[in-house]
């Protein structure tokens, strides 16, 4: 079982040795103690500024879409894309779905975001907006795992704590907007309001935007006036904002990325197998110094394959 870190061990230090442990297992389920727990979300709340709405990032860097608790997915991100030590990552949101190693991947992504905080982003989604903004338990699994009432509530009201925490919206080299859902300047709920600034030729002038979280894997309803209309208001927005485009991941993506809107708009699906119907591929855009972009297929690690990471080289 995981307990809290020892009083003699720098902070840093002890929640790099937690990533190690996490990436050396593979994907198997982990004991965490309630001490643990509470600590990872107190220094965690304690690095992050809630007021802080909106990253601005620079490549080279690994842009992941929804994940939803697909916690060999991650593993297997880590594996092809490379070590959270080593890359800079931003997660688009929908990490958690508060299904099988959700607390596997809160504590992973977490313990990331405490040792890198200039190179490891995470966004919220709709999933976690949901766990935020209405009277939603995080996860029944704390319930199991934590059976005294007071200890799973707790844990619960600290988790949500971090989770509203979170910012919403990130900036790709000044001219690429980064969200979970959409964004727009028609202000209907002031508390997902956030100023973005501008793209390089305006960067002293802010926009003021509401960052809308869309309900996953409910389309609009498709027909040419429509598509128009959306690309024209987009269009309009991105150019108002000096913006080339618009990156999201409100959909699950049967091929792992779709380009939509006439190219304005790329929504990203990471995680494997999120689909009820097909299967769906998984992708991490990788966008180099020079701007580049591919793409990279996320395959997962599955129990079975716990091999295939566990021999993998990590950071001595």
């Amino acid at each position: 079982m995981l307990e809290s870190k020892p009083m003699a061990m720098n902070k840093r230090d002890f929640y790099e040795e937690i990533i190690q442990f996490h990436l050396r297992k593979g994907p198997v389920e982990h004991e965490y103690s309630f001490g643990f727990l509470s600590e990872l979300m107190e220094d965690a709340m304690d690095l992050i500024d809630g007021q802080v709405r909106v990253e601005y990032i620079n490549p080279p860097v690994n842009i992941c879409g929804d994940i939803r608790s697909r916690y060999g997915d991650i593993l297997d991100i880590f594996r092809n894309c490379g070590y959270p030590f080593d890359q800079k990552y931003v997660f688009l949101g929908n990490i958690f779905d508060g299904g099988k190693f959700t607390l596997e991947t809160l504590v992973l992504l977490t313990c990331c975001r405490i040792c890198y905080p200039d190179n490891f982003v995470i966004l919220r989604g709709y999933f976690e907006n949901v766990l935020v903004r209405t009277g939603r338990n995080f996860i029944g699994e704390l319930r199991v795992r934590f059976a005294e009432s007071n200890k799973w509530q707790v844990l619960n009201s600290s988790i949500k704590h971090f989770l509203e925490r979170l910012p919403i919206l990130a900036v790709l080299n000044r001219k690429i907007l980064c969200v979970n859902g959409t964004v727009t300047a028609n202000i209907k709920n002031e508390s997902n309001v956030v100023y973005v600034r501008n793209g390089s030729s305006l960067e002293n002038h802010n926009t003021r935007l509401e960052v809308v979280f869309l309900d996953t894997d409910i389309p609009a309803p498709v027909t040419p006036s429509a598509i128009e209309e959306e690309s024209k208001a987009l269009r309009d927005l991105l150019k108002s904002m000096d913006m080339s485009m618009m990156i999201n991941s409100d959909n699950v993506i049967k091929q792992g990325y779709e380009f939509t809107l006439q190219n304005q708009l790329l929504t990203i699906t990471t995680g494997t197998k999120l689909a009820k119907t097909h299967n769906n591929r998984g992708v991490v855009m990788v966008m180099d110094r020079h701007n580049k972009v591919n793409f990279k297929t996320i395959h997962g690690l599955d129990a079975e394959e716990r091999h295939d990471l566990t021999s993998a080289p990590l950071r001595v």
